[in-house]
């Protein structure tokens, strides 16, 4: 993944999960939350999308059971936001889903990067 796609990508991840924070709990409670992570964890917000397993241990921490109920909140909005319909599978936990979602992220970007290319700019497939 590019850097620059890597970025967006993370910056997408925080959105999702703020918002989805927000929507369950409201405004105090998300400051709440990373107010927990960050004293409790050492996790500062910003440092959750390269630190997800921390994320996840804390969360558990807070949340206890219903962690599960918010990961899949989160997991949900993330898909959508990508277009795509998030279904829980067998042995697979957050960090997973999210990883597999860097990467289609990154299938996606370039596909439009590509569509964006002038037909002239592009290399001919037919050796002309």
């Amino acid at each position: 993944m590019s850097a620059d796609t890597g970025e967006e990508f993370k910056k997408l991840l925080l959105q999702t999960i703020d918002d989805s924070f927000k929507e369950i709990f409201g405004e105090t409670a998300t400051h709440i939350i990373y107010f927990y992570l960050e004293s409790n964890c050492s996790l500062r917000r910003e440092d959750i999308p390269d630190r997800l397993e921390d994320f996840m241990e804390g969360l558990h921490k807070f949340f206890s059971k219903a962690s599960v109920t918010v990961e899949h909140a989160v997991l949900t909005k993330l898909y959508s936001s990508l277009g795509l319909k998030f279904e829980r599978r067998e042995g697979q936990g957050f960090v997973d889903y999210v990883d597999e979602l860097k990467n289609v992220y990154q299938v996606v970007k370039k596909s439009a990067e590509e569509q964006m290319v002038p037909k002239t700019a592009r290399k001919s497939t037919h050796g002309r």
